[in-house]
C-alpha cells in the first residue's frame, strides 16, 4: 500500500490507494493529544514502573525484539573469552612463580599421595573381601568408600602434568569430568548414610532404604549411586561444548569454559546439601541421646570412628575446594579471567580435594580394627621373612668358612 499524499484532507481523513490504484479508502484522524497524556502512555507500568532504568530496557527489549531472549541468554553462556592467566597474564614473575609452586606440589603428590593412597587402598579393600562374611552395613559402606577412594586416586593422574593442562576433546573432557563427579557426589552422599547409621542408629530404618533384610545394604547401596549419577548428569549438562564435542581443548576434573551455572550447581547439589544435612543430624544428635550409646559398643566402634575421622577430613577437604569452585564463579559472572594468583589457587584446592582419598584410607587403615590387624600381621610375617632370610646369609656363610 502507498498513501496517495502525505497531508490530512479538510475532513480529518487520509486517503489510501493501491498500488494498483484500485480498493482506495479513507482513514480517519487521530484526535489530538496532549504531550503530558503521551508521555504518561508511554511510562512503564507494573513491576517494571519501579525497577532501574537498565531493567527496564533489558526486559523491554527481550519482550519485544523477536528472539530477544535467546540472544541474550546466548551470550551471556558465550565463554569463548576465557582463558587461563598464566597463558594470557603480562606478569611473567608471577606466572613463573606460581607455576613453579604448582609443579612441586603436583610432583609431591605424584610420588608420595598417589601411590600411599594407592597402596593403602587396595590393603583396605583386600581385607573388607577376606572379612566380608562378618562385616557390617557400616563396614560395606567403609568398602564402597575405599572403591571410590581408590578410583579418584586413578582419575588423578591428569594433574601429573601441571602446570601444563591435559590437551584432550571436548567429549574426552566430559568423559573425565562425569566420572570424576560421580566419584564425588557418591562419596558425598555415602558419608551422610554412614552418618545417619554412626549418630542416629535407633532411627536409620526410618531414614535410610532398605534398612531391614538381606538386601538392605545393597539396596540402600543403589539408592545412593543412582542419586551420584542424576547429579553428576545435571552437572555435566552444563559443560556448555555439547555443540563442539570434537574440538581441542585443555581440560581438568572441572573446566574452565564450563557456564557459571556449572560450579553453582556442583556446590549446592555437592557441599550445600551436604551441609545442611549435617546440620540438621546434628540438631537431632542433640535432641535424642541414643547415640551415646551406639558409640559405647564395642562390636562397631572402630568403624563408626573411621566415620566421624572421614567425616571430619572431607568437610575440610571439600570446604577449600568448593570456596575455590564459586571464586571461580564469580569471576565468570563478572567477565574476569583472575590473576596467576587465582589460578595457582584452584589448582592447590583440586590437589587438596584428590589428598581427600588418601587421608580417608590411612584413617581406614590405622583406626579400623579389621585393617590395623591385617597391617600388624603383614608387618610381622615381613619381619619374619626378613630374620630367615637373615639366618639362611649367616649359616651360608659359616659353611663357607668352614
Amino acid at each position: 500500500m502507498q498513501m496517495e499524499n502525505g497531508s490530512w484532507d479538510d475532513r480529518g481523513t487520509i486517503k489510501w490507494v493501491s498500488w494498483t490504484g484500485t480498493a482506495v479508502f479513507t482513514v480517519g484522524k487521530a484526535p489530538e493529544q496532549d504531550e503530558t497524556q503521551i508521555r504518561q502512555a508511554r511510562k512503564p507500568k507494573g513491576p517494571l514502573a519501579t525497577a532501574p532504568p537498565t531493567y527496564r530496557w533489558n526486559r523491554e527489549w527481550r519482550s519485544m525484539l523477536p528472539g530477544g531472549y535467546q540472544l541474550w541468554k546466548m551470550g551471556s553462556h558465550n565463554m569463548s573469552w576465557i582463558q587461563y592467566p598464566s597463558h594470557v597474564s603480562p606478569a611473567v614473575e608471577d606466572v613463573i612463580a606460581a607455576q613453579s609452586i604448582i609443579s612441586r606440589c603436583t610432583q609431591v603428590y605424584v610420588a608420595l599421595g598417589v601411590p600411599l593412597s594407592l597402596a593403602t587402598g587396595l590393603l583396605n579393600l583386600t581385607t573388607f573381601f577376606r572379612s566380608r562374611a562378618k562385616l557390617g552395613v557400616l563396614d560395606t559402606q567403609l568398602l564402597v568408600l575405599t572403591v571410590i577412594g581408590i578410583l579418584m586416586t586413578l582419575l588423578s593422574l591428569n594433574t601429573a602434568s601441571r602446570p601444563n593442562y591435559m590437551l584432550t576433546t571436548n567429549l574426552g573432557c566430559g568423559v573425565l569430568s562425569f566420572f570424576a563427579n560421580v566419584c564425588y557426589f557418591f562419596a558425598q552422599y555415602l558419608q551422610g548414610a554412614m552418618l545417619i547409621l554412626t549418630l542416629l542408629p535407633g532411627s536409620s530404618c526410618h531414614l535410610l532404604p532398605g534398612t531391614q533384610g538381606a538386601w538392605s545394604p545393597a539396596a540402600g547401596l543403589a539408592t545412593i549411586g543412582s542419586c551420584a549419577i542424576c547429579s553428576s548428569l545435571i552437572v555435566v549438562a552444563l559443560l556448555g561444548t555439547s555443540r563442539e564435542l570434537h574440538r581441542a581443548t585443555l581440560c581438568q576434573v572441572d573446566p574452565l569454559n564450563t557456564w557459571a551455572e556449572y560450579e553453582i550447581v556442583k556446590f549446592s547439589l555437592g557441599f550445600g546439601l551436604s551441609l545442611a544435612f549435617k546440620l540438621v543430624l546434628l540438631v537431632l544428635c542433640a535432641i535424642q541421646s541414643t547415640w551415646r550409646a551406639a558409640l559405647a559398643q564395642r562390636d562397631t566402634a572402630s568403624a563408626r570412628g573411621v566415620v566421624l575421622a572421614v567425616a571430619l577430613n572431607m568437610f575440610v577437604c571439600r570446604l577449600l575446594y568448593n570456596t575455590a569452585l564459586l571464586q571461580r564463579a564469580r569471576r565468570k559472572l563478572q567477565r574476569d579471567i583472575g590473576t596467576p594468583r587465582d589460578e595457582l589457587l584452584m589448582n592447590l584446592a583440586e590437589l587438596v580435594l584428590f589428598g581427600e582419598s588418601c587421608v580417608n584410607a590411612l584413617a581406614t587403615l590405622f583406626l579400623h580394627q579389621l585393617c590395623r590387624v591385617a597391617l600388624l600381621d603383614l608387618l610381622g610375617y615381613l619381619t619374619q621373612r626378613c630374620r630367615q632370610q637373615g639366618t639362611d646369609n649367616s649359616v651360608s656363610l659359616h659353611a663357607v668358612e668352614s
